[in-house]
């Protein structure tokens, strides 16, 4: 295994000393395994441009309706563990503190959350509880003058980052990775390519991918015991044990940065007759299902920038392979809707 471990940091050490990689000016900063890892290694690089790191964290001091109905469990984890690698790195750390009204209510121009529903076409709960946090991000980058942006995107899918992952047996998580390979999808790119910017990220090199798919496919280099703790990444964390977060266990941004409480504040922010009539407007109307609360103010959005003034029946289709629930299109290899979240949105098929 010390052998691997020392192959693999070899691996990153190079895809990190690319010119993609040197030429990044900022790193977006969860604090979390993926981003130490490189930002990290990019700083001890001659040559590296990192000079910025931007994290995003919602303080429960500042949001009173979530914070007076106890939603916040424990403070935001990402803003500790990334200013300890900032105060490593040296870094020029800049940790902004949205409102959740900021990020997901405020209706009027061009906020944060329509910019992601306008990008990524949806109104799934999951993806912009993560995607207003990158965005946020994102627009901050821009306004300081940021070029290019490193991201950790790619890790959890090709090391078994996800708990669920890290459940399976070898084979079937063998399968799944190269599944995961052909369907997954990142919120950053677009964002960034709207907004001006670009992002790149060290486990989207086709090198890495090629390692993940390959040699590293395996679930004894993904999954195991790290620091006394079973971690999924586990090569990763032996590679490169020296980083902050080597044993942080794996949050989502949406945990780690606070933007979790959502659904609850949803719960409290729409009440029962507002979401009765909104969603059999939804329903009659689009024909679409809108479940619950959270993705009712999501989808006030969706309507305002994607739907409205549209034949919805250009946008939607009645095939065998649309959404149940919005009857929008399902990508190819997934059982997951990307515009409501549906799932499973069809059967799953197992070998």
């Amino acid at each position: 295994m010390d052998s691997e471990a020392a192959y693999v940091r070899q691996l990153f050490t190079e895809v990190l000393s690319s010119s993609d990689a040197l030429t990044c000016d900022a790193v977006l900063l969860s604090g979390g395994l993926d981003t130490s890892i490189a930002s990290e290694t990019l700083k001890r690089l001659a040559g590296s441009k990192l000079r910025t790191g931007i994290t995003v964290t919602i303080d429960p001091a500042q949001n009173s309706l979530a914070k007076s109905h106890g939603l916040f469990i424990q403070e935001p984890q990402d803003v500790i563990y990334a200013r300890n690698i900032a105060e490593k790195l040296g870094l020029d750390h800049h940790i902004l503190t949205p409102t959740l009204d900021e990020l997901f209510f405020t209706a009027s121009g061009e906020s944060t959350l329509s910019l992601c529903v306008r990008v990524r076409q949806t109104f799934d709960g999951m993806e912009l509880r993560n995607a207003v946090v990158i965005a946020h991000a994102l627009k901050y980058a821009k306004s300081i003058g940021c070029q290019r942006v490193c991201t950790g995107d790619g890790a959890d899918e090709l090391f078994a980052g996800y708990s669920f992952m890290q459940g399976m047996s070898d084979g079937d998580l063998q399968k799944y990775t190269l599944n995961m390979v052909k369907t997954m999808s990142f919120c950053a790119v677009p964002l960034a390519k709207a907004l001006g910017l670009e992002v790149w990220s060290p486990f989207l090199d086709p090198r890495v991918i090629e390692y993940a798919t390959t040699r590293g496919n395996s679930r004894e280099l993904k999954v195991g015991l790290f620091e006394g703790a079973s971690h999924g990444k586990l090569i990763l964390r032996m590679a490169f044990p020296e980083v902050v977060s080597a044993g942080r266990k794996k949050e989502p941004i949406e945990c780690g940065c606070g933007t979790t409480v959502m659904p609850a504040l949803a719960e409290l922010a729409v009440s029962d007759k507002e979401f009765e009539s909104e969603a059999k407007e939804a329903l009659d109307k689009y024909g679409i299902v809108v479940r619950d609360k959270e993705r009712l103010v999501y989808f006030r959005t969706f309507v305002r920038v994607v739907l409205h003034g549209k034949d919805t029946n250009q946008l939607q289709t009645d095939s065998t392979d649309a959404c149940p629930d919005c009857r929008f299109r399902l990508r190819d290899g997934t059982s997951f809707c990307s515009v409501c979240g549906l799932y499973p949105a069809r059967p799953i098929v197992k070998d």
